[in-house]
């Protein structure tokens, strides 16, 4: 049986829907057991990413990295999960753009001592680029949705 144009196209797009949610999986699980380099490998070179909305910056990936790894110091590990769902993909080519939704649970030293458990919610919205028979993402920018059980006063611990 030959395959048709359509079922061919068909097929890469369904390789490459399948490649990147590999990808924004991979990218979560390296931030959820502190795999830095795995988690630099998801991103181009000069990928800009935007967490200002959640209370944290902006700027090339190495720069966000380093932030994000002294950040990541405060927390006892494991402290935090990220789960991923709602993922939206569009293809255009060699190019994607993405939406998901990440859960995420977090043990934030609560005020009259001990943990307690806190709970984001943050869409990215992330443009992507083919790198080879892989994808990166290029561009991110978080968009808070909720915060629920966090302490009345947090911040964002300083990464620096």
């Amino acid at each position: 049986m030959e395959l048709s144009a359509e079922d061919v196209r068909d097929f890469h797009e369904m390789r490459d829907r399948v490649r990147i949610q590999d990808l924004l999986h991979r990218e979560a699980r390296a931030i959820d057991t502190r795999d830095w380099a795995l988690w630099h490998s998801c991103f181009t070179d000069d990928a800009d990413i935007d967490w200002r909305e959640n209370g944290a910056i902006r700027g090339r990936r190495d720069e966000v990295g380093a932030w994000f790894i002294k950040v990541c110091e405060n927390f006892p590990v494991p402290a935090y999960q990220h789960f991923i769902t709602n993922i939206e993909i569009t293809l255009n080519g060699d190019r994607a753009e993405t939406r998901e939704l990440q859960l995420i649970p977090i043990s934030l030293a609560s005020p009259g001592g001990g943990r307690q458990i806190a709970f984001s919610g943050i869409w990215f919205e992330d443009e992507l680029v083919r790198a080879g028979k892989d994808w990166k993402i290029a561009k991110r920018t978080e968009r808070l949705a909720f915060r629920h059980n966090f302490p009345e006063a947090y911040e964002t611990p300083e990464g620096y």
